[in-house]
């Protein structure tokens, strides 16, 4: 019963969320969506891949790339994700001599490799649902259901992932600082004794209390 009573909660809370008017957010929130939104329209092919437009080196957006016009520019990609994220949750590593490539943490949890390449995905990638963000003074964070929420609502599924981002904002203005993944949402007990989330890097105290309670033990 308190497995049914959390899973309807968090059914209407997405719901009444989803007509949260634009107007009722403040500033600083309306920043921080804005800042979320951007970085998820960036295509896989160009966040997650490198891949950029050979004709003028653009970046592209998400779901509007033409067939075979990407090129790799590992460089850019690093540059592309120090315009969201902190230094010190982008893994980099040495992809051949005198290259550097960089990894941000993962936006689309449910997704396999297979499904996010825009010359083999099935489907279009959707644009995701972002909650109203919660800021205090110069720290935010804010929770992204990648799904979108056309399938989150209808049918309930809590079973595609959700990422809960944690920003500073400093004289660059905002970046990510670090992010709690999860696979599977919500994170109940079932019984299994399994957690469904990671941190990008090890969370400090503020970001620890996001742990499920049953994955304290």
């Amino acid at each position: 019963m308190t497995h049914l009573k959390t899973v309807c909660g968090l059914l209407a809370l997405l719901v009444f969320g989803m007509a949260w008017p634009a107007d009722t957010l403040t500033p600083e929130q309306k920043e921080v969506k804005q800042f979320v939104e951007k970085m998820y329209s960036y295509d896989p092919d160009t966040f997650e891949f490198g891949e950029f437009s050979k004709r003028d080196g653009s970046p592209f957006l998400r779901n509007r790339v033409p067939n075979k016009v990407g090129k790799y520019q590992p460089q850019k990609k690093c540059e592309l994700l120090n315009e969201f994220f902190d230094p010190l949750v982008v893994r980099k590593r040495d992809i051949k001599t005198g290259f550097v490539g960089c990894d941000a943490p993962n936006r689309y949890p449910y997704l396999g490799a297979e499904d996010m390449p825009s010359d083999i995905r099935i489907d279009d990638i959707p644009f995701p649902y972002i909650t109203p963000p919660i800021v205090s003074g110069n720290r935010a964070k804010v929770e992204v259901f990648p799904a979108g929420n056309k399938k989150i609502s209808n049918p309930p599924s809590f079973d595609l992932g959700r990422n809960l981002y944690f920003l500073t904002k400093s004289e660059n203005g905002w970046r990510i600082t670090n992010v709690m993944i999860h696979t599977k949402w919500p994170d109940l007990d079932d019984g299994t004794h399994h957690c469904y989330f990671s941190f990008a890097k090890a969370p400090n105290d503020e970001e620890a209390k996001e742990i499920p309670k049953h994955c304290k033990r």
